[in-house]
């Protein structure tokens, strides 16, 4: 999958992570509230585990640290079809999850992809909201291990067409 190096929307820089980025992102992933919503980070933080993420994703998909004004603010990204965001919580609730999520979603489209998939937490309405906003429907709920919080989960599973997407 050919992704753009860089990229950039009416606020936001996007370019892949790296080794710059390891301060800020350790930092965000050191808030128990952000890191209780993702699927495979671990709690408590490990500084190992955040620096082998400080680096250009190299699987099929793309992921780009998000900045806003040189400053690393979160990551959005599509990994083997499936989107995957987080921001630190100084900066939920100002659209970046929204402006990010769609930027990555057309270049998921552009590079030749025909549905996204998605997967929150049950618990976490607020990106329910978001995905239900950008067009994904729920196709599913289920019950799996999240890493952070060492118990089974329930979570819900979406898709996003390219057809309804346009």
């Amino acid at each position: 999958m050919a992704v753009s190096p860089s990229l950039r929307s009416a606020r936001l820089h996007y370019a892949p992570l790296s080794e710059e980025d390891f301060d800020a992102l350790h930092d965000i992933m050191s808030d128990w509230s952000v890191v209780r919503q993702l699927g495979s980070w671990p709690w408590p933080p490990e500084p190992d585990f955040t620096r082998l993420r400080c680096r250009p994703y190299r699987g099929t998909g793309f992921i780009y640290g998000v900045r806003l004004d040189g400053v690393l603010i979160g990551t959005n990204g599509v990994t083997d079809g499936e989107i995957g965001y987080c921001f630190g919580r100084d900066w939920w609730g100002q659209g970046f999850a929204t402006e990010s999520s769609r930027v990555v979603i057309e270049q998921a489209f552009n590079t030749g992809l025909t549905s996204i998939a998605a997967k929150v937490w049950d618990d976490n309405a607020s990106s329910y909201r978001l995905l239900t906003k950008l067009g994904f429907r729920e196709t599913h709920r289920f019950s799996e291990m999240s890493k952070a919080r060492g118990i089974e989960t329930g979570s819900i599973a979406l898709v996003l067409d390219r057809a309804d997407y346009a």
